[in-house]
């Protein structure tokens, strides 16, 4: 049974050697991977028309070790960026994020999933499914998986069984890789029972109905989903009779994580922000001369190892007040992040902007946005590709210090840029 779930949220590697023979087996062990999923639906509210949905997200998922006392079970940290009305291309622009998610699950060794404040990610659980034995084209079989809804974006989502029925249809190639295809279609099927003449419903969901097919390819080279298109047409009836229905499909991407060296890429990016000085040492505010390399003794920039990635916190950062201009002494430190980012190829960069806490917090989320896209654009000057970067803006809501002292409030004052894994 272990192995069986290792394919269900794509996080394996099947050590296919068969392709000759056409034969798919089941996966062996997790590995680390990103998903990028792009729906492109139309919309109707109480079944009239009312326009085009497009959302992005992308999904950094990566194994974790084991637990003593969880034996036989797969743990997982997966980090998925949401990004809304997506429409333009983003293949040369840098994305704004509309929220971070991140989740902590088990999959046990019968198939449960186990997710602590489940926020409905991922939302395919159990799909798609590889059985046991040796399946070879023509081959059927069927499957049971959940999935989770969430179709107003309330953060509580609705988890509800679905039965998926598959076909292998064999071996080719794709883009010059060469895939194994799957089909696979299923119904969404959820009615809220009624309790003593009450219908409660979970998320205001009252009733699902819906049908789902699916093309999937996997790589016949290391196992790993490499796309999968559903088509989909779906309605949702909540609990005041109204309906929600989104027709068209959802194309979904995925491939390898190469894990990055961390200690080579901290200790050369220790080497041009020099070594920090101990909190509430204020960076230098000298501008480096521009004859040579500049290699401060403290730059203000803090370096830490977080399961995404290694991260950089620049912290006091400065702004003309209020606005998201930097000011001119800060021009030294954009200079540097610049030259250490360059140094680290293939690698996505998450730009966050903070403020401290002083103001209306609209006011405060729509500064700290501007400003985590006001670096982008300065290091996207300084010769960084912009599809490079994603950002997002959290106001004053993640504090790492007390806003009730000037101190405080210059530590909350940050940027962040995650090199993620």
């Amino acid at each position: 049974m272990q192995q069986k779930i290792l394919l269900l949220l794509v996080l394996c590697s099947l050590n296919l050697n068969l392709f000759a023979q056409e034969a798919l087996q089941i996966p062996t062990e997790p590995i680390p991977h990103t998903i990028t999923e792009r729906a492109d639906w139309r919309r109707y509210d109480n079944g009239r028309y009312t326009g085009l949905t497009a959302q992005e997200m992308r999904g950094q998922i990566l194994p974790m070790e084991n637990i003593d006392d969880h034996y036989g079970s797969l743990f997982f940290h997966g980090n998925y960026m949401i990004i809304q009305n997506t429409r333009r291309d983003t293949r040369i622009a840098a994305q704004g994020v509309d929220s971070i998610i991140s989740t902590f699950y088990e999959i046990t060794e019968d198939g449960d999933f186990i997710i602590e404040n489940d926020r409905g990610f991922p939302a395919l659980r159990g799909f798609p499914y590889i059985p046991d034995e040796p399946i070879r084209p023509g081959s059927r079989w069927q499957a049971p998986g959940t999935r989770a809804a969430d179709p107003l974006n309330t953060g509580h989502p609705l988890v509800y069984p679905f039965v998926a029925e598959y076909e292998y249809a064999g071996t080719e190639l794709y883009m010059g890789i060469p895939v194994h295809r799957l089909r696979a279609t299923y119904a969404s099927r959820y009615r809220r029972e009624q309790e003593n003449g009450y219908i409660p419903a979970l998320n205001g969901i009252f009733s699902i109905s819906g049908s789902h097919r699916v093309d999937i390819l996997i790589s016949a080279e290391d196992g790993l989903l490499i796309f999968m298109r559903d088509n989909l047409d779906i309605t949702y009836t909540f609990s005041d009779n109204t309906t929600l229905r989104y027709t068209g499909f959802t194309l979904t991407f995925g491939h390898g994580i190469t894990p990055m060296n961390r200690i080579e890429i901290t200790t050369g990016l220790e080497e041009i922000f020099g070594t920090p000085e101990p909190v509430g040492e204020q960076p230098p505010q000298t501008p480096p001369d521009p004859a040579r390399p500049f290699v401060p003794d403290d730059s203000g920039i803090e370096i830490e190892t977080v399961p995404e990635g290694i991260r950089l916190i620049i912290n006091d950062i400065r702004f003309i007040p209020d606005t998201a201009e930097f000011l001119p002494e800060e021009r030294y430190r954009l200079d540097l992040i610049a030259r250490a980012l360059s140094q680290i190829p293939d690698r996505t960069f998450l730009v966050e902007g903070h403020t401290a806490s002083v103001g209306l917090p609209t006011g405060e989320m729509q500064l700290s946005i501007e400003r985590a896209r006001r670096m982008v654009d300065e290091l996207v000057s300084r010769g960084i590709a912009a599809d490079r970067f994603m950002y997002i803006g959290w106001g004053g809501t993640r504090p790492i210090d007390d806003n009730s002292t000037e101190a405080g409030r210059s530590r909350n004052r940050r940027v962040e840029i995650t090199i993620l894994e």
